[in-house]
């Protein structure tokens, strides 16, 4: 609880003097997780641009002129690798051609789309990759180093407040890890599987061994047939646990869980919180090795 509060800490007081301090580093990342992780290595010498807001979906963001703005004052640009900024990133990088841009994916092993076990509909784009990666510890784990040497490089005289700092968030995802690996560990092995709108825990489940079923069918709600092969899926592999997005229709997952006598468990990919969220999907884990 001590390391918890700590950091809590670290991440709510320190940032609001950040805009007074004229020796930090202004940083722009694209999405509200990567915001937090940032904010966790670079304390107060880190000023974050986040350029998608909370609520917005990525696939079809449209930047507002305040954001472009901002950004342009950015001296690092922490991309993912996934791709997904490459629409919107042209008219960001226009605004500020200094900006130094990172791939924090470096050392990442990528999914393809039809890697993820949402395989029940059979409607895959083969040339996507799965964006995912934040929402899985293990992964967060190699994006944290390579954010920490970024630091380190481009501020090499605060060398040892980054290290307290790596340290400290390193040993929150690894609370993290350890909760998720319990609750694998406390479900039957025959019924190490889930069911969610979106394929967001592709990555999550491939590092800890589940298996992720999804209900969206190219990003629409299913239709009839495909509804009920996935209720067919989720039998057979005792799905006990569906979650549910806000970006999402529910009504799909409501009539799904209860076919399978399965718990609904809402989470949110990109909160902010992730490590929250990352609490919330681990209590469906555990929920679901009670039924």
């Amino acid at each position: 609880m001590r390391h918890i509060a700590r950091l809590l800490f670290l991440l709510v007081v320190i940032p609001a003097v950040v805009f007074a301090n004229d020796d930090g580093i202004t940083v722009a990342v694209s999405l509200q997780p990567y915001a937090t992780l940032v904010k966790m290595l670079g304390g107060a010498r880190v000023n974050v641009v986040t350029l998608l807001p909370p609520g917005a979906d990525p696939h079809n963001y449209e930047p507002k002129p305040a954001i472009i703005k901002a950004f342009s004052i950015a001296q690092l640009y922490f991309t993912d690798g996934s791709g997904l900024d490459k629409i919107w990133m042209p008219r960001f990088l226009s605004a500020n051609k200094k900006v130094k841009v990172v791939d924090v994916s470096q050392n990442m092993e990528w999914m393809k789309s039809e890697e993820d076990e949402h395989s029940a509909h059979g409607h895959h784009h083969e040339s996507e990759i799965d964006p995912h990666i934040w929402t899985s510890p293990a992964r967060l784990k190699v994006i944290a180093q390579n954010v920490y040497q970024a630091f380190k490089n481009v501020d090499p005289d605060h060398f040892s407040y980054y290290v307290a700092r790596f340290q400290m968030t390193m040993d929150a995802l690894h609370r993290a890890d350890r909760k998720i690996v319990s609750a694998v560990i406390g479900m039957p092995k025959e019924s190490r599987s889930f069911i969610v709108f979106h394929p967001s825990y592709g990555y999550l489940a491939k590092d800890y061994k589940l298996k992720q079923y999804a209900i969206e069918t190219d990003g629409k709600e299913p239709k009839p047939k495909d509804l009920a092969k996935l209720i067919q899926i989720g039998r057979k592999n005792k799905v006990k646990v569906v979650y549910v997005q806000p970006q999402f229709s529910k009504r799909a997952a409501s009539t799904i869980a209860k076919e399978l006598g399965a718990v609904i468990v809402e989470t949110d990919p990109l909160a902010a919180d992730f490590l929250g969220n990352t609490q919330k999907f681990v209590d469906g884990l555990n929920e679901a090795s009670k039924k």
